[in-house]
């Protein structure tokens, strides 16, 4: 028996849509979402020292200029930071800007859920699951729940990513490498899955807590999702692009002691759980149109399109 009461900001009026109840339960909401973000960024922190491994590997192997000298001499030749290679103030800025390339790349890594500890995302994908339901938010109980109910299909799903995001990062280092037609096309190709991955990632989490269902079937519905709604998809990909790099390092250009505090606020405090619960919050809206079905004539007609939650003994959903 469920003992806890739902606060009563947290019921929204039906007659109400989507927008409105997502928007509503991020105002009402912000002090919890902000609270996530801080336990996201401190439990992931082993995994920023995974993602710089991966970044500092990756991007000299996509370009020859990110390598750090390499880059520094580009930076001097065209007199970005000095005019001479002698020039020590210039040297030491170019290496500064790259490591903060370096920041920016990691921080989009770990804000996308690419490289993250699978069960600590699977609790707070509890709490993002609760709050777009309306069920009310208890931060730690949910957290907890969360991990401990799903951590095998989470820890799995987080070696999936961390695997996948290498493997489409080094075909897309190996075929630009080729400097030829096809390998500029393939490494599109790899490139356009890197962010299609990105959206399903995101998605699989959100169901894992959402459905009984096996791992490989849940990427199979995060994937028709995102076919289903490639618009959408791809406006959340520029959100990601934009909210994680482009307007942290705009911040940056100002190269003020004031823009730095702002940036680092921003990560620890607000974005990654602002964005994870926007799609989180989509994802759900599609998890309760498609994979459960109104009526059961609906899911008779259309038996293969997604793949359903499994039921135990007792008929009731397990991980709700």
């Amino acid at each position: 028996m469920n003992l806890k009461k739902v606060p009563r900001e947290d019921y929204v009026p039906e007659q109400h849509g989507p927008v409105f109840n997502y928007l509503y339960s991020f105002k009402t909401h912000i002090l919890t979402l902000m609270s996530v973000n801080v336990l996201f960024f401190l439990f992931n922190i082993p995994m920023i020292f995974v993602a710089f491994g991966l970044v500092l590997l990756f991007l000299p192997y996509l370009n020859s200029v990110f390598v750090p000298e390499n880059f520094v001499q580009f930076m001097i030749d065209s007199g970005v930071v000095g005019n001479t290679a002698i020039n020590d103030v210039g040297t030491d800025a170019a290496y500064q800007i790259y490591y903060l390339i370096s920041v920016f790349c990691v921080m989009f890594l770990i804000g996308s859920t690419l490289v993250v500890i699978g069960p600590f995302q699977a609790g707070f994908s509890q709490i993002y699951r609760n709050l777009y339901r309306q069920e009310g938010v208890f931060l730690f109980s949910d957290f907890k729940d969360g991990m401990k109910n799903n951590w095998k299909q989470s820890l799995a799903a987080s070696i999936v990513s961390v695997l996948f995001t290498s493997v489409c990062l080094l075909a897309i280092g190996f075929y630009l490498n080729l400097g030829t037609r096809f390998g500029t096309a393939a490494a599109t190709f790899f490139v356009l899955l890197f962010f299609v991955f990105v959206i399903v990632q995101n998605m699989v989490y959100t169901m894992i807590v959402s459905r009984d269902i096996p791992l490989g079937k849940i990427y199979k519905n995060a994937f028709l999702f995102f076919l289903l709604k490639f618009g959408p998809c791809l406006g959340m990909v520029l959100v990601l692009l934009v909210t994680l790099i482009i307007l942290p390092a705009l911040l940056f250009l100002t190269t003020t002691y004031f823009a730095l505090v702002v940036v680092i606020f921003y990560y620890v405090t607000f974005i990654f759980a602002a964005v994870q619960y926007s799609i989180a919050f989509f994802t759900g809206e599609l998890i309760k149109e498609y994979i459960e079905p109104k009526s059961p004539t609906v899911y008779e007609e259309e038996p293969d399109e997604f793949e359903g939650e499994e039921e135990d003994e007792t008929g009731e959903e397990d991980g709700d």
